[in-house]
């Protein structure tokens, strides 16, 4: 996915993001090891020799306050229940995330009908660089994760993605992402009370980490049981329905 500027120049959104995955790295590490005489945990700079690995822990602790329907590592938003896991990473600024949304929108329903899959969102900000203002996709994310409360988190996305604002721009107001939730049934005022309060920009980054954390670079990413699926092509649907089946066996 790149983006074109007004000067012409176009710019690769995929090294960016890579750069800021990497930065999320440094700033999160911890560095330790053990002492054989005891229990004692001590810093170590070895990131240099190369012995430290990214791990979930790089993400940090989940803050106290998380929408409702979490995973158990609070990193993502359980939607259904079945054998196989599909994890699916989107964030509300990337154009091909609203592609991917759309081209498996009905697929990923049936599937959920049929129980056939544990359905797992993880609503990143990747792009925040990308509006401008910037911090668009966090703000977009956390109003997902006030839908996620209400109970309507699937058909705020879809809302979002229908009214997706260009890159560079200032992305929808907070008057228009409330809006944004009449659109998807929801009417209780306690959406709007979320949404204005930044509830939960501080989960949006805890899942943003965690998916660094997982080497989540780029956004879609859809995983079928922890593996990475393509689901580009004429008919994406057949390719997601075919790993999960492959993955049922």
């Amino acid at each position: 996915m790149q983006s074109t500027d007004t000067t012409g120049t176009t710019e690769s959104t995929d090294t960016l993001v890579r750069d800021m995955v990497l930065k999320r790295h440094r700033r999160r590490r911890t560095l330790v090891v053990s002492l054989v005489a005891g229990v004692v945990i001590v810093a170590a700079a070895l990131v240099g020799a190369g012995l430290v690995r990214a791990t979930n822990s790089d993400a940090g602790e989940a803050p106290s306050r998380v929408p409702a329907g979490t995973t158990g590592d609070k990193a993502g938003l359980v939607f259904s229940s079945g054998a196989v896991r599909v994890d699916l990473y989107l964030d509300y600024l990337c154009p091909e995330c609203r592609n991917t949304e759309r081209a498996l929108a009905d697929d990923l329903l049936t599937l959920k009908a049929n129980g056939n899959v544990t359905l797992v969102y993880h609503p990143v900000a990747f792009l925040n660089d990308y509006s401008s203002p910037g911090g668009y996709s966090t703000r977009a994310a956390s109003a997902a994760a006030c839908a996620a409360d209400e109970g309507k988190f699937e058909q705020y996305t879809a809302v979002l993605f229908e009214k997706q604002p260009p890159e560079r721009g200032p992305g929808l107001s907070e008057a228009q992402l409330v809006a944004a939730g009449r659109d998807a049934g929801i009417t209780r005022d306690s959406f709007a009370a979320c949404v204005q309060d930044d509830t939960y920009d501080p989960w949006v980054t805890y899942v943003s980490d965690a998916a660094a954390s997982d080497n989540v670079a780029l956004t879609p990413v859809v995983m079928v049981d922890g593996r990475r699926v393509e689901v580009t092509g004429s008919d994406p649907g057949a390719s997601l329905a075919r790993a999960v089946d492959e993955a049922g066996r």
